[in-house]
């Protein structure tokens, strides 16, 4: 009888793990090296992405800054498909970028996997994702990584305004 229900009891114990490590890697699909943008709209695995695009209302004042300048930068993307804070603040950048008229072809995107590697050729310095590195001529000015003092596109325009001012020194 003792056997019987320790057995019981594990089983039931197996199960109800199994079953919430399946629950949360069926919602965690992990993608590694460049992304394009057609994987991450078109796979039902990401409906994050979709719903976080059409749920963010950026700041207009913000986001004419960004439109204004947007021939003058480019922005790396380092996300972590199975990371919240990606799934949060990935689609809000790509946001900013469509409405600042930004096209595709300025924004690189790369996932990194859960030991933040992301395949890229290049060494981009990941220590946490997000990350957003935003370049000018190829260098770097400013990144935004893990999360944002205010929002993405504020803390954009602010990368974008202090590298302007140092500019017109």
């Amino acid at each position: 009888m003792q056997l019987k229900t320790l057995l019981l009891g594990a089983a039931l114990m197996f199960g109800c793990t199994t079953w919430a490590l399946a629950q949360n890697g069926s919602s965690a699909k992990v993608l590694k090296g460049k992304l394009d943008l057609k994987t991450l709209t078109s796979d039902p695995g990401f409906s994050w992405f979709y719903t976080g695009v059409n749920k963010y209302q950026p700041n207009d004042n913000m986001l004419n800054y960004i439109k204004t300048n947007r021939d003058k930068f480019n922005v790396v993307a380092l996300v972590g498909t199975w990371d919240e804070q990606s799934r949060l603040l990935f689609p809000q950048l790509y946001k900013v970028m469509v409405l600042a008229g930004s096209p595709e072809t300025q924004m690189l995107i790369f996932g990194a996997d859960e030991k933040l590697d992301t395949g890229s050729p290049l060494e981009y310095k990941l220590k946490k994702v997000p990350t957003f590195i935003v370049l000018k001529e190829g260098k770097e000015i400013g990144r935004i990584t893990g999360n944002v003092d205010e929002s993405v596109e504020a803390d954009i325009a602010k990368i974008l305004l202090k590298s302007n001012k140092k500019g017109d020194n």
